[in-house]
């Protein structure tokens, strides 16, 4: 990809490279660098620490938009650059605006405070086999609040989507955490976190959905012949915008007074033990403790697993979806107490795994046909806006949707024989033997 960078930029980009005022404008030069070079994306991704998608990302930005993804080139080059269109000027706008906040706000959060400087430093749960169900709960909440906070700042940068991802799944194991633990909890009690944990996954979730097809798209990408990659050019540019769109609705969020409320009252409640959780009666008995629930918790959640088995011959995909979700609450309800289960845990937690990403791949096979689907049914609409000898031909992204077709149907048929392991005894074992630890 020599003659990537005009010469006249070149000694500008090989400044930023070197003299950039943040570690993520140097990487961000480099990076361009490297391609004008002539080295292949997995080569700079591997030179930059970024992901490919990450890189590719910034190579089209770059094509697009020139030296003003740089701050300080910005409004070198604006007078000379013909703009896109209102939306998205004013994206842009919005963009930066919000790029600037950030350090601000972390400033006004507490984190210097001993409750947040406790919370960051945590390695693990630490969940007891005798500790009260409802305080495991506060304990695997608290673990995995922190490894959202741990990522926020990186979600921020937007330089590696490792980072919004793992983000993301932090607040996934929480909600996931308090469906496990909810007959601890008075509902009323944890309504406002749960709320809060939605709306905090929903607006990442936005923004990392279009991240995966992105990287999905690349891989398919990668199958092709050299001379035919560019044919998804449209949809990717398509979903470029929509994700800086998305982007900047997430930063807003983030630096808003409700997330910044949700955190501090989080907060508070993982920190008051006792708080919230179900009463245990004085005058009776009952199983309250990790050792006397976890073994109900895990063989119920099995139970809801195994259902499937009779409808598998005939299971449709919303079916097999569902089943996904089962088994992700199964895999987090033993992943939640697997300090206290024997080590035999980590296999059963490998198995369910490799069964969950089956289906996960299958799910996102089946929303990429609807979404490419939709945009091949709008694609006159858009190409009639160009000029005729600019159209674009749609066989590209037909071609792209006919995979992700076969793809999908490929990972419904073979998904039996991945259930038939599932259901062999060494499974079951391995299981009993985990929680025999108890």
């Amino acid at each position: 990809m020599r003659d990537f960078i005009a010469n006249s930029d070149r000694d500008q980009i090989e400044g930023w490279a070197t003299r950039g005022a943040t570690a993520a404008i140097r990487r961000r030069a480099q990076l361009l660098l490297l391609y004008d070079d002539g080295l292949q994306t997995k080569d700079v991704a591997e030179r930059v620490g970024l992901s490919r998608s990450r890189t590719r990302y910034w190579r089209r930005q770059f094509r697009a938009r020139g030296l003003e993804i740089f701050p300080d080139g910005e409004q070198k080059r604006k007078s000379g650059i013909e703009e896109d269109g209102q939306r998205q000027e004013e994206l842009l706008t919005t963009t930066k605006n919000l790029a600037v906040q950030p350090a601000e706000k972390k400033r006004e959060m507490p984190q210097a405070s001993q409750a947040f400087d406790a919370l960051l430093s945590l390695e693990s749960p630490g969940v007891e086999p005798d500790d009260p169900i409802a305080e495991a709960g506060r304990k695997v909440l608290r673990y995995h609040f922190a490894e959202m906070l741990r990522h926020e700042e990186g979600t921020r940068q937007g330089e590696d989507i490792e980072e919004l991802h793992d983000m993301r799944v932090a607040t996934r194991r929480m909600r996931a955490a308090f469906e496990v633990f909810e007959g601890a909890f008075k509902s009323k009690a944890i309504k406002v976190h749960r709320r809060g944990l939605k709306e905090a996954g929903r607006t990442l979730g936005n923004v990392r959905d279009l991240d995966v097809f992105m990287e999905k798209a690349q891989k398919y990408l990668e199958t092709l012949p050299e001379g035919h990659r560019q044919g998804l050019e449209p949809l990717l540019s398509a979903w470029d915008e929509q994700r800086e769109v998305a982007r900047a609705e997430m930063l807003a969020y983030l630096d808003g007074e409700k997330y910044q409320n949700f955190k501090m009252v989080f907060l508070k409640f993982l920190d008051t033990p006792g708080a919230g959780a179900q009463p245990v009666p004085e005058d009776k008995p009952v199983p309250h403790l990790v050792r006397h629930v976890v073994p109900i918790l895990v063989y119920t959640q099995l139970a809801n697993v195994r259902a499937f088995n009779s409808i598998l011959s005939t299971a449709s995909i919303d079916q097999l979806h569902a089943l996904r979700i089962e088994f992700k609450r199964l895999r987090y309800t033993v992943e939640f107490f697997r300090e206290v289960l024997a080590e035999e845990s980590k296999q059963v937690i490998k198995d369910i795994k490799e069964l969950q990403d089956h289906l996960g791949d299958l799910n996102d096979a089946r929303v990429a046909c609807e979404i490419l689907r939709e945009f091949l049914d709008h694609w006159e609409d858009r190409q009639v806006q160009l000029p005729v000898s600019e159209r674009k031909n749609p066989e590209p992204i037909v071609a792209y949707l006919a995979a992700k077709h076969a793809e999908r149907h490929n990972l419904m048929i073979s998904f039996p024989q991945a259930w038939e392991r599932f259901e062999q005894p060494e499974f079951h074992h391995n299981l009993a033997l985990a929680i025999a630890a108890l």
